[in-house]
């Protein structure tokens, strides 16, 4: 008779388990991923460090990211004419000089993702 009730009581934990886990795995899938590492940033935002932008620069860019997020219907991803738009507006705020250390880092990073990885060295005993 015991044993009866322990495994009731068991498979009554497990089922509350499985359904306590499958709505915070469901909540986690709804949420909108923000990017926390720097490599998983766009290429633009990383291309930027290298135009030395002015508080005032960085404050316009920041509000044309805003409103351009706040543009976008909720749980929709921009088109690539959005984006394009998006590049052409924040490139726009730059000086020539500036962009032209924007445009250059951009062909850097590109030459190294095309670029053939370098040979690991073999460890020795």
């Amino acid at each position: 008779m015991k044993s009866l009730t322990i495994k009731g009581a068991l498979g009554a934990a497990i089922i509350a388990g499985l359904a306590f886990a499958g709505t915070g795995i469901s909540n986690a899938a709804q949420s909108t991923p923000r990017c926390t590492h720097p490599h998983h940033r766009p290429p633009i935002a990383r291309a930027m460090r290298a135009a030395h932008l002015t508080p005032a620069q960085h404050r316009q860019i920041r509000s044309i990211r805003q409103s351009f997020r706040s543009s976008l219907a909720p749980g929709t991803r921009p088109t690539r004419a959005q984006m394009k738009a998006l590049r052409a507006r924040i490139m726009a705020v730059l000086t020539p000089q500036q962009r032209a250390a924007v445009h250059q880092r951009l062909a850097e990073m590109r030459a190294q993702r095309k670029a053939p990885p370098a040979p690991r060295p073999i460890a020795t005993p």
